[in-house]
């Protein structure tokens, strides 16, 4: 189940509690839920997708001031960054074709692909 899916399952539960909670009588109207360890990984799944965007972005921030010193060529520095977006946009379009729903897997994925494709460009770069 992607985390869309998990989330409206969530929010249905905690509607029929709040639900619950308003009609019975004062002193049973504490309910809560759980689901061993579901939720907390509903949770985490959103922190990884947002992780994965924010890694994005400070990889290329650092790896253009990484390539700016080692190469002292601003113009190189900027064709590299050029060249690691468009390997992360290409990566990001071909999860969008395929109809993958940006998840847990998925944010993993680019953030190793974000490492790769550094690697790649900086020993095109050297």
């Amino acid at each position: 189940m992607n985390r869309e899916d998990s989330l409206g399952v969530f929010n249905r539960f905690e509607a029929t509690i709040k639900q619950f909670n308003d009609q019975a009588p004062k002193g049973v109207n504490k309910v809560w839920q759980t689901a061993y360890d579901n939720w907390t990984w509903l949770e985490m799944r959103g922190e990884n997708i947002l992780n994965a965007f924010s890694g994005i972005g400070f990889s290329l921030a650092f790896s253009f001031i990484i390539l700016f010193i080692m190469t002292g060529n601003i113009y190189m520095s900027v064709l590299s960054i050029i060249c690691i977006s468009a390997i992360i946009l290409q990566i990001m379009g071909a999860i969008k074709l395929l109809g993958w729903k940006f998840g847990m897997i998925e944010s993993t994925c680019v953030i190793v692909f974000i490492g790769i494709s550094v690697d790649y460009v900086v020993h095109l770069c050297h």
